[in-house]
């Protein structure tokens, strides 16, 4: 497997975030992946728990961008430089936890993203390049639910997070915007759909059994039908409609301006292929270069298993076009 064409020291670090229940060993393909390229790699497996609790979920992603801070610290002593980053989030579990660390870090007064003049010339988006979206603004496409125009004035909060007196924890945040500002590339595999009790439903269902989605409606009927219900008023809690549009205010306005792939298929039977890509025009329309590759065959997050070698180069030439420049996505996706 030919590895990047790029200097020892400019080796990535992929901070790679899993689908929801994700243990280790379902990771270490995703890993060995990465690594065989020639990247280092952080996991981090959302639980069920911590998805469906808004407070969970910052506290363990506050240990986690404290650790993922040591060993990017570590890496920058070693190597004199600061090491490029990729992210790598894995169905609406990953998407949602990237987008919690977005909103955490921009507790801060200041812009979590480098300013809008940079030195290089992939972070710039070219117009002429998108593809024709019937005259698509910035927020004609609300994913997450809400006006983007009302959760802007609220800055994605309206209310003051814990975090924001905590001097430890504001620290964390802050050294982890400095990785945000070192990040190259994103890729976002099976992800994101709207927040609908349907999808909500089956993926909990498929964490809990680790079935697959597409198997949950046949073997667990009658449990869908009362884990739906419950998605209903689930949705509907003011912590969780709250934290909805963190998330989406944060992928919005918070997003390193760096390219994006998105990595999907027709046949997921959890997160509609016109769900993504209505995503992807709506990124674009904020001006952040958007690739993807659309399978017609492959399950929920089961592009690598399917489709090995293809996977893989998708990843190799978008983080070489993101730290490089090479080859144009044109060639490859």
């Amino acid at each position: 497997m030919r590895g990047f064409r790029t200097p020892g020291d400019k080796r990535p670090l992929v901070l790679l975030l899993g689908w929801l229940g994700s243990k280790q060993q379902h990771l270490n393909k995703y890993s060995q992946m990465w690594q065989d390229l020639g990247a280092q790699v952080v996991q981090h497996q959302p639980s069920i728990l911590q998805t469906a609790m808004p407070s969970a979920q910052d506290k363990a992603l506050l240990r986690f961008m404290k650790d993922f801070n040591y060993l990017y610290s570590s890496l920058c002593t070693v190597r004199g430089d600061t090491p490029p980053v990729l992210v790598h989030t894995m169905s609406n579990a990953g998407f949602i936890a990237f987008g919690t660390m977005l909103h955490l870090v921009s507790l801060l007064s200041s812009p979590i993203v480098a300013p809008a003049a940079r030195d290089s010339p992939r972070l710039v988006f070219d117009p002429t390049q998108m593809a024709a979206s019937g005259g698509l603004t910035a927020r004609s496409y609300g994913l997450w639910g809400g006006e983007g125009r009302g959760v802007r004035r609220m800055g994605g909060s309206g209310g003051e997070h814990p975090f924001a007196t905590d001097p430890p924890a504001m620290a964390v945040l802050s050294a982890f915007r400095q990785v945000l500002r070192n990040t190259q590339g994103i890729i976002i595999d099976s992800a994101p759909s709207q927040a609908t009790p349907g999808i909500w439903s089956r993926g909990f269902l498929s964490a809990v059994f680790s079935e697959g989605a597409h198997d949950i409606a046949e073997s667990h009927p009658l449990l869908l039908r009362g884990t739906h219900a419950l998605a209903e008023r689930y949705l509907n809690l003011p912590h969780v409609v709250k934290r909805i549009r963190e998330i989406r205010h944060a992928w919005q306005y918070r997003v390193p301006p760096c390219p994006q792939l998105y990595l999907y298929s027709e046949a997921d039977a959890l997160i509609p292929y016109h769900h993504v890509e209505l995503f992807m025009q709506q990124q674009a329309a904020h001006g952040i270069p958007v690739n993807s590759h659309r399978w017609v065959d492959s399950a929920h997050c089961e592009h690598l298993r399917k489709h090995p070698q293809q996977y893989t180069n998708l990843c190799r030439s978008f983080s070489e076009y993101c730290l490089h420049g090479h080859t144009s996505p044109e060639v490859w996706v």
